[in-house]
């Protein structure tokens, strides 16, 4: 018998059963963090448009298991994401200790994010499967400053992207009338494209309550006007998107935040966070927890779907139901987790 599991979410699984397939365990585990002594920041790298200041250093402890609590498995294979190097974001893989028996590879999203991928033969019963990393993190605040009239909406988008940012995602439905609606009624074609995405991000800070729950879609957020961080960034990067601009989500240890995508006179394209949520920032992010991917378009190879997050999944043979354990955990100061997001609104 195949056991498949996945999840929707980096930091809060959610198991389905597939038909003939029998529901997995799942244990993801929340971010804990501990002190550790100081390290020497990297230094700050150059980036046309970005102010990459005040970074923070730390150790980032990523954790993939499986794990044969009733039975033994054959054929195990498992994914989960890990970081990748971005402007704001600087890493040095420390160490990696792999289980016998058991192999571990990588797929690189290019531009979106990473995928580890552990595979072993077999796990006895009462045994597992595993591969644990240490990185150094260096995250920096960001700020950007490149003039804003000398900037536009994009009329190419990278190659790398173009599948990532123009086909249909799930959660951003932007075929919807009442999101198309929406569009037509947010867009001024007398503001630039600097101030449309503006506009576009007011908009959506001002009329959508945040309401913390489970992921239910830019839909629901346009028809309800409520939801938390992920339905109101996939609400303004759908938005965008029927406007001409572009979006892609940004995805933190326990939360995720927007950029928008423009390019400048020279055709340089140029991605710039916002927050939706909590702080008001345009243009800036004081963000300090590690990015695990950019985008909200994946297909997971286990589950032979697209999904919104990368990949979290496991497969086995067996009689008995595997257990996947993801741990993430932050080694650092008390604080690294930054601020808090509520929207009074």
């Amino acid at each position: 018998m195949s056991y498949r599991l996945g999840a929707w979410g980096l930091f809060a699984a959610l198991c389905w059963a597939q038909p003939g397939l029998v529901t997995a365990q799942t244990d993801v585990a929340s971010t804990e963090t501990a002190s550790a002594g100081e390290t020497s920041p990297a230094a700050a790298p150059r980036v046309p448009g970005l102010e990459l200041i005040e970074p923070r250093t730390y150790r980032l402890r990523l954790i993939t298991r499986i794990e044969a609590p009733d039975g033994p498995l054959t054929n195990v294979v498992a994914m989960s994401p890990f970081p990748l190097e971005w402007p704001e974001q600087k890493l040095k893989l420390l160490s990696e200790k792999v289980s016998p028996g058991a192999k571990v590879s990588e797929q690189i999203f290019k531009g979106q994010a990473g995928l580890i991928k552990l595979q072993a033969a077999s796990v006895a019963q009462g045994e597992a499967a595993s591969v644990e990393r240490l990185y150094e993190v260096t995250r920096y605040r960001l700020k950007f400053n490149f003039p804003t009239q000398e900037l536009r909406a994009p009329r190419s988008l990278p190659a790398e992207l173009r599948e990532q940012l123009t086909q249909p995602a799930p959660g951003i439905e932007m075929t919807e009338p009442a999101i198309a609606n929406l569009a037509k009624e947010i867009k001024d074609a007398s503001l630039n494209a600097w101030d449309q995405v503006h506009a576009t991000w007011k908009w959506t800070r001002d009329n959508v309550k945040f309401q913390n729950g489970d992921f239910r879609g830019a839909l629901f957020a346009a028809t309800e006007r409520c939801g938390d961080c992920e339905e109101m960034s996939a609400l303004f990067i759908g938005l965008l998107r029927l406007n001409g601009l572009q979006g892609r989500t940004v995805w933190v240890e326990g939360h995720d935040y927007p950029e928008f995508y423009l390019t400048d006179k020279r055709g340089k394209g140029h991605w710039i966070p916002c927050q939706v949520v909590g702080p008001e920032w345009f243009g800036e992010m004081i963000e300090y927890r590690p990015i695990f991917q950019k985008g909200d378009r994946f297909y997971d190879p286990l589950q032979k779907t697209l999904v919104r997050y990368v990949p979290h999944t496991l497969k086995a043979d067996g009689k008995s139901s595997p257990r996947l354990v993801v741990d993430h955990k932050i080694i650092a100061d008390s604080d690294i987790n930054g601020p808090l997001y509520i929207n009074p609104k």
